[in-house]
């Protein structure tokens, strides 16, 4: 009889064996980088929603109770020339508004207002919410007075539902062939709405490389100062709004009304004859620190900066805006009341002492807040430190203070990139600063190792499983257990 013998098995090439090994490799690896990329994306989320807590971009503001009636005040001066500032519903870029209000309502040719889709407060990033003084309606309806100059500020989202009504208004405004002040990002919104179509203008620095992508229809320049193309003026970043605004000064008021407000104003090195080029922008390596602080804000100390009324609004929106594009820290506006007037009408929203929580690290006075007997006092109750900024004046800008106390805190690097991100001379400043907060860089130091733990977690536990394993094949079988099995 012939017998059948079970054959071996046959093993599979070695070729394909590498293959399998390089597929699970590949496999792991794709799976660590994956877990690695998930987890620094969610701190990146995790710190954009909180800058977004800190700057009150979360949710709009309410009119705090008993006070609106209060809120309805007139429009700023009694001159020929209207201005409106419009005001976002997705929250606002608080010196777009409040620095070059302060230009137009030093002058007696101008009267300046601010207009929005509804009276609701509005928030200003990083700063205090302002009341509209009047709304679209108002305007279409003939309630209010139409204006002959519209000034637009960037917005949180020029593109969104938030913004619809927002970009309809200026659309119908521009229509009419108004003069229009495009402010920093403010042209985005500009470009939303239609209105930069066929023409030359400029934004942030940062913004222009992706605004050619998507905006082919307007001719992008960079370099300027502020860009005019016949009825309307683009500026570049932030505090460009400034010169921009003097210009426009000098064309609707003549030559030596804005000679006059420049000079009570203090940009730095201007007058009306300085040129409009400036030193083209990029990231940088030295710009780290202000991008960490944005990309990861925690355990930031908070700055109270109080506010009283009839504060200048360059005074009341200097430090909020220098420590906003920092990230250095959080910001409070405290006052004795809900709200406060500045000097030229604006009605700002504000955190009363008695209803604060926790009291803030420290405390900043600007402009005439030094004199608040009311926040004086209460600063010396709570032992706070307090920094006074002086008022200013043709010979210092806000500005300028502001900066130069955030580089005794924060360093002279974050200062000079907070400068160039907000477009602000830098020539004339005294920068004495200190170390360097390194807060951010500890932060990215332990979120890379946690994105790297992370990573690294499927090759730990795998191995922790082959131990196992391995532990359990060398264990000697009990020898009870190995009785029973030979019976």
């Amino acid at each position: 009889m012939i017998s059948f013998q079970p054959s071996a098995p046959v093993s599979p090439p070695a070729s394909r064996r590498r293959a399998k090994a390089l597929a699970r490799r590949l496999m792991r690896a794709a799976l660590a980088v994956a877990l690695a990329g998930a987890t620094l994306a969610g701190v990146l989320v995790a710190g954009a929603a909180a800058v977004g807590r800190d700057n009150g971009l979360e949710r709009r503001p309410a009119v705090p109770a008993g006070t609106r009636d209060s809120m309805s005040g007139p429009a700023a001066g009694a001159g020929t020339i209207r201005v409106a500032f419009v005001l976002g519903g997705s929250g606002t870029e608080a010196a777009d508004v409040l620095a070059p209000y302060d230009v137009f309502a030093r002058s007696p040719r101008f009267t300046v207002t601010t207009v929005a889709a509804d009276r609701l407060p509005v928030q200003l990033a990083g700063a205090p919410a302002v009341v509209p003084a009047t709304t679209f309606g108002d305007i279409d309806a003939g309630r209010a007075p139409a204006p002959d100059l519209l000034v637009v500020p960037a917005v949180v989202d020029p593109s969104g539902n938030d913004e619809a009504a927002t970009r309809s208004w200026i659309a119908r405004q521009s229509a009419r062939g108004i003069r229009i002040l495009g402010v920093c990002a403010g042209s985005m919104l500009l470009a939303e709405a239609g209105v930069l179509d066929g023409h030359r203008a400029t934004s942030h620095w940062s913004r222009i490389s992706s605004l050619r992508e998507s905006r082919a229809a307007v001719q992008w320049v960079t370099g300027q100062r502020f860009v005019q193309d016949g009825r309307i003026t683009t500026t570049a970043g932030v505090t460009s709004g400034i010169p921009g605004a003097l210009q426009l000064v000098h064309d609707l008021a003549g030559e030596s009304e804005a000679a006059r407000v420049g000079a009570e104003i203090g940009y730095p090195g201007w007058s009306t004859s300085t040129g409009k080029a400036i030193s083209e922008q990029a990231l940088n390596l030295s710009d780290a620190p202000v991008v960490l602080n944005a990309a990861l804000p925690w355990f930031r100390p908070t700055v109270g900066i109080g506010l009283t009324d009839g504060i200048s609004e360059l005074d009341a929106v200097a430090a909020f805006e220098v420590y906003t594009v920092s990230g250095a820290a959080r910001t409070v506006a405290l006052a004795a009341g809900p709200t406060v007037t500045t000097k030229h009408g604006l009605v700002l929203l504000t955190t009363p002492f008695a209803s604060l929580g926790p009291n803030p690290d420290r405390l900043i006075l600007p402009g005439s807040a030094a004199h608040d007997a009311r926040i004086l006092s209460w600063a010396g109750s709570q032992q706070l430190a307090t920094t006074v900024l002086p008022q200013s004046s043709g010979q210092r800008g806000a500005f300028d203070a502001a900066l130069e106390e955030l580089a005794g805190r924060a360093g002279n690097s974050t200062t000079m990139t907070t400068a160039k991100f907000i477009d602000y001379p830098t020539a004339q400043l005294h920068l004495n600063g200190t170390s360097p907060d390194t807060r951010s860089a500890w932060l990215f130091v332990m979120t890379v190792a946690l994105a790297a733990a992370a990573g690294a977690l499927p090759t730990v536990l795998r191995r922790a499983g082959v131990v196992r394993s391995a532990r359990k094949a060398r264990t000697p079988e009990p020898a009870h257990t190995a009785g029973k099995d030979r019976s």
